[in-house]
């Protein structure tokens, strides 16, 4: 009887996680693909445009990933990145893996530099998250991007 009604509670819990995880019913169960793009109506959901040079975002991007335990590095496209050329680009692939089951997350960051015509030098950063399993996220696509787009405002 007793262990009935701790599996009944676990499941209970399991169930009410997942219900406070799903933000869009409609998409979290069918897509598990997120990313910025430039006509989302949330500006959360837009790509970024950072006032410092693409070498400098890329560390402070590479910092961020190296204080998170569930987040790695798996690629840097290496080009020079040292001086300001309008159109350059940078292309980074990070993983993120889940806690519990050990998920993987691929997030791909690409890093444009755009230098405006005062010469002031931009970053635009967009970023896109792709579940390796499953039809459906819960969500864990928009959150990751979401989680990203929080360590570029907290510098």
């Amino acid at each position: 009887m007793t262990g009935t009604v701790i599996a009944g509670v676990v499941t209970l819990a399991i169930v009410a996680r997942v219900v406070t995880l799903v933000d869009d019913w409609g998409r979290d169960w069918t897509n598990n693909h997120a990313n910025w793009d430039d006509s989302a109506t949330d500006p959360k959901k837009r790509p970024l445009r950072l006032s410092k040079p693409i070498a400098e975002v890329r560390r402070d991007l590479e910092t961020w990933v190296e204080s998170e335990p569930i987040w790695q590095i798996e690629s840097i496209a290496e080009e020079s990145v040292d001086t300001p050329v309008a159109g350059q680009t940078q292309a980074i692939h990070l993983t993120r893996r889940t806690r519990w089951l050990r998920f993987v997350d691929d997030v791909h960051v690409q890093l444009t530099e755009e230098v405006s015509p005062a010469g002031d030098v931009v970053t635009r950063v967009d970023a896109e998250s792709q579940s390796r399993v499953g039809k459906g996220d819960l969500g864990q696509n928009p959150r990751n991007l979401l989680h990203l787009r929080e360590a570029f405002s907290a510098e």
